[in-house]
């Protein structure tokens, strides 16, 4: 699989539709002043790198820190599915992007779909850590949890190094959905759904059921410590959002699967994650699915790292659709939930929801069809500032695959996205800045 681009000009029309469903906007490439447009509540730039017209990629996600640096990360497959993971790293807020370059050493070796796909995350003094699913050599389905960090922002990688503790035993074959984050003093922290707990039967690729391990360095993810289990009875195909704070506060959001009841969950740590003394049932929704819907929640933190946003799917039928709700946490033992709110206006199959949290109101995303019950899906974003009238969804992309959102700094966000073009998925990428 190539990643030089070819002659992008159909494409780039097509891109052009795409980008905004509310307003046509131009193409920009990598170091070209980029387009914006107006789209009510908000501006949209499109700052998806040259490199990727014309390209097929898929599973995007992005990481940004307080200086300017904006590393996107991206998959791609050949003919026979075997997969590689891509980075490609900007220190100007997104104007210009280095070239491509591999993250996984061995050819082929990543594990991704929309709901486990590889993540980064900046650290201090330009530090960058990449985890990821990785095959093992078996030839089988089994995987563990492999990282990267860069020293320099994303511009060189360094080891490849295995995380988790039961890396290649093969009783200990299911292990994917890795979130990372940063603590206080260069520390790394990630967490990932993990079947040790949980055999596999014969002819199974996952558990029933799963456990989620977290893991943290010492050194700046140079090399890992034990791993410490967080939750039991998880979901074994949902996402998990880890989030931390300089304060060594950290959120994580996950799917329950206690007698196949899919409801979302929040552990917090106020170590760093060294213990998790605080474990909550976020809605009692009583959606009861023998099989795992591959949709998780996600959380923010904000302020010193006790309060946030949360955000969730449910397919129950007393309120199916995506939900969000406020948090904090009281005291040493509980948590005060805000009113939960239904986002379920002007949109059609509203799933997979997102979170940015950012110095204004955080900003929702949710994956949705609108119009007609066939139009193709969008990456619809809205901004939760609690107004009596939530605002409009601002709609971007078409046949979106799947997402992902990352603060830009200030009231901004980060949006990429995957969509389809025709001839394979297209992985695309813009600014969102509220307008005054």
């Amino acid at each position: 699989m190539t990643l030089a681009a070819r002659d992008g000009s159909t494409h780039a029309a097509r891109m052009r539709r795409s980008l905004l469903r509310l307003a046509a906007i131009a193409l920009p490439l990598a170091g070209c002043t980029p387009a914006r447009a107006p789209t009510g509540w908000s501006m949209v730039e499109d700052l998806t790198p040259a490199f990727l017209v014309g390209t097929t990629g898929a599973d995007a996600s992005v990481a940004a820190d307080a200086h300017g640096r904006v590393a996107l990360t991206w998959v791609t497959r050949d003919t026979l599915g075997a997969t590689d993971a891509w980075l490609a790293v900007s220190t100007d807020s997104g104007a210009t992007f280095t070239l491509p370059q591999r993250v996984n050493l061995r050819p082929g070796s990543v594990a991704s779909y929309a709901e486990s796909r590889p993540v980064a995350a900046f650290g201090p003094a330009g530090r960058l850590l990449l985890v990821w699913a990785s095959l093992r050599d078996s030839g089988s389905h089994a995987c563990d949890i492999a990282a990267r960090v860069s020293r320099d922002g994303g511009r060189t990688l360094g080891l490849e190094r295995v995380i988790d503790d039961e890396a290649g035993d093969p009783a200990s074959p299911y292990r994917g959905f890795a979130s990372a984050g940063w603590l206080a003093n260069g520390r790394a922290l990630v967490a990932w759904i993990d079947g040790r707990g949980t055999p596999l039967a014969p002819g199974e690729e996952e558990p029933h059921t799963a456990e989620v391990f977290a893991d943290v360095s010492a050194d700046g993810g140079e090399s890992w410590g034990v791993d410490t289990r967080v939750a039991g009875l998880v979901c074994p195909c949902c996402r998990l959002t880890l989030q931390t704070r300089g304060s060594d506060a950290v959120a994580l959001a996950y799917r329950g699967a206690a007698d196949d009841l899919r409801d979302p969950r929040l552990a917090w740590s106020r170590d760093g994650g060294r213990s998790w003394r605080l474990d909550s049932l976020v809605s009692r929704d009583a959606w009861q699915l023998e099989g795992c819907p591959s949709v998780g929640p996600v959380a923010t933190l904000a302020g010193d790292g006790t309060r946030g946003q949360y955000a969730w799917f449910t397919g129950s039928a007393s309120g199916a659709g995506v939900h969000t709700l406020g948090w904090r946490v009281e005291g040493d033992s509980a948590f005060a939930w805000g009113p939960p709110v239904l986002h379920a206006d002007s949109l059609r199959e509203p799933s997979r929801p997102m979170l940015a949290e950012t110095d204004g109101a955080p900003v929702l995303g949710v994956l949705a069809r609108s119009g007609e019950p066939d139009a193709p899906r969008v990456l619809a974003l809205r901004p939760l500032d609690g107004a009596a009238t939530p605002r409009a969804w601002l709609q971007l992309g078409a046949g979106v695959r799947s997402a992902a959102l990352a603060p830009a700094g200030g009231t901004a966000v980060w949006a990429t996205w995957t969509e389809d073009a025709g001839d394979g998925p297209r992985v695309r990428l813009a600014r969102v800045r509220p307008r005054s």
